[in-house]
């Protein structure tokens, strides 16, 4: 969940400025802090975040606006994938929208495929990735669109190369009813986790696949194609099994956003973080109903390629 923690004095000093300008005048940082949940941090908090970095990562999605040098604030944010400024002159513009659109066709040249779609993301920080498509592994031949090339092209380009926080936690979830009829669950979550070594990074990654059926409480509400992050998100009208290589598997629109727009910080439309938050309540609600769950029937679930019986809670942090 999306919240600023601040430090009190740069918090106060930040609006004392702001607020002796006109209305049309002030900075989306400020607009931002009026906007969204805003928690203070004592000078002491602060430095106990300085002394112990990886705290952040109790807050995943949290924009952090510290006491500190801007050197320890971007130190903070490349080893643990959470946002952090520092206080001297914080710049929220990679939170602001460039409104990219990517329009793709059958077997038509796009960029570079993947690696030119995500430019304006990936560069972001990140701790984890949440992809969902029902369809993802509908096809095997490339042309048609082959899922797991694509989910290799995908973290290979949003994968951090450094990340010091741990397991990077990565969940996919699929149709399992309407994956190709030469597929198995357990050869999808295999061959999912073998991409790992793949991707030749130097931190551990927790792989977790979830194949739910139409019978599963979720699966009315994972109609969208997405791939989800911590401070962005990438949505596709018909698939993500986008490519064969820099060539279209289908005619859409792929579209990277990051949280805010300049309108929905002004007030005037829907920011792209509420999208976030619709996936990932939704994903929440239910790994926290799994305890209960009487019918185990309706999903299948793997980690880290070994198929479990039965899954009682989901193990990404962007859910907790």
């Amino acid at each position: 969940m999306f919240k600023i923690y601040i430090t009190e004095t740069t918090l106060k000093s930040i609006i004392l400025s702001e607020e002796m300008k006109p209305l049309h005048a002030r900075s989306y940082l400020y607009k931002l802090l009026k906007q969204q949940q805003v928690l203070s941090l004592t000078v002491a908090e602060t430095e106990r975040i300085k002394s112990h970095p990886e705290e952040v990562q109790k807050n995943p999605s949290a924009l952090y606006i510290l006491d500190i040098s801007p050197s320890e604030a971007l130190g903070i944010q490349r080893s643990y994938g959470v946002m952090c400024l520092s206080g001297e002159r914080p710049d929220i513009s990679t939170l602001i929208d460039t409104n990219d659109v990517h329009i793709s066709n059958e077997q038509e040249k796009l960029g570079r495929g993947w690696d030119s779609v995500l430019d304006s993301v990936e560069k972001l920080p990140s701790n984890a990735l949440l992809l969902t498509d029902r369809y993802l592994f509908a096809f095997r031949q490339p042309n048609a669109g082959d899922g797991l090339a694509n989910i290799r092209d995908i973290l290979d380009q949003l994968l951090p190369q450094q990340f010091l926080g741990g397991d990077y936690h990565v969940t996919i979830v699929f149709d399992d009813m309407s994956k190709h009829e030469s597929y198995s669950f357990d050869e999808i979550a295999t061959k999912l986790n073998r991409i790992k070594t793949q991707l030749r990074r130097d931190y551990p990654i927790m792989m977790e696949v979830l194949g739910i059926t139409p019978d599963c409480s979720i699966y009315n509400k994972l109609h969208n194609r997405l791939i989800i992050s911590n401070y962005f998100l990438v949505e596709a009208s018909h698939k993500l099994a986008a490519f064969n290589a820099d060539r279209g598997t289908a005619r859409q629109m792929l579209i990277p956003m990051t949280l805010f727009t300049e309108g929905s910080l002004n007030g005037i439309s829907t920011p792209p973080l509420k999208a976030i938050d619709q996936t990932i309540t939704t994903l929440r609600d239910f790994s926290k109903s799994l305890s209960q769950l009487t019918d185990h029937n309706v999903y299948l679930y793997a980690v880290n390629g070994k198929r479990m019986e039965r899954c009682m809670s989901m193990r990404n942090r962007l859910l907790k």
